[in-house]
């Protein structure tokens, strides 16, 4: 399995926008460096590890999956704060249809030492049927008194109440629903995802 490794100097600040990646990505965050990752994965298996290693060291990541019957995900993050004063920001949503399936496992890892860091986790997913499913595993590993972590995890459809409202209005069910999809996506992810999140409602009506 390939491995991609990049180094986010001190002082420096890169974002990044990825579409399908498998493999493995291993950042390395030096001191008052910032990381910021957009990602779109649409069937691909893929691990993220951070190591935030100086002082005021940050990462925001961000993630969209999209499963369906013959394309599953499975999307690992690892964030560890090896230094203390140093800040995570971790953001997937998913949309599972047909017989798909998405897999999220995302830990926060504060050794000794690492005081005084704040590290925050939040999976959301949109089941379109019966059949869909999410697993989701959130992990803190948290060895420091003086930090700050949070993470959460929710599993729902479409809300019903906000289909009949549009529907109340005009809007035929097909659009009514990919209204609300790209509405619970897009509140976090880039315009550049747009095209490729419309393909794939499209290929899944």
């Amino acid at each position: 399995m390939q491995t991609i490794n990049k180094i986010i100097s001190a002082n420096e600040k890169k974002t990044e926008v990825l579409t399908a990646q498998s493999g493995n990505i291993d950042v390395v965050v030096y001191e008052n460096a910032f990381y910021e990752l957009y990602l779109l994965q649409n069937g691909q298996d893929l691990n993220i590890k951070i190591h935030l290693l100086g002082k005021n060291a940050k990462c925001d990541l961000k993630a969209v999956y999209l499963s369906t019957t013959n394309s599953n995900n499975t999307l690992k993050f690892d964030v560890e704060h090896s230094i203390q004063e140093t800040y995570s920001q971790q953001i997937i949503k998913g949309v599972v249809s047909g017989y798909g399936k998405g897999v999220f496992e995302g830990i926060i890892r504060m050794p000794h030492g690492s005081q005084k860091c704040e590290g925050n986790q939040s999976h959301k997913a949109l089941l379109l049927s019966e059949n869909a499913s999410v697993e989701c595993v959130p992990e803190l590993e948290i060895y420091a008194d003086d930090v700050k972590c949070s993470h959460g995890s929710t599993v729902g459809n479409l809300d019903k109440q906000q289909l009949f409202y549009l529907n109340s209005r005009g809007i035929e069910e097909k659009t009514a629903k990919k209204m609300l999809i790209k509405a619970f996506l897009f509140s976090e992810m880039p315009d550049v995802f747009e095209g490729k999140i419309d393909e794939w409602m499209l290929l899944n009506e």
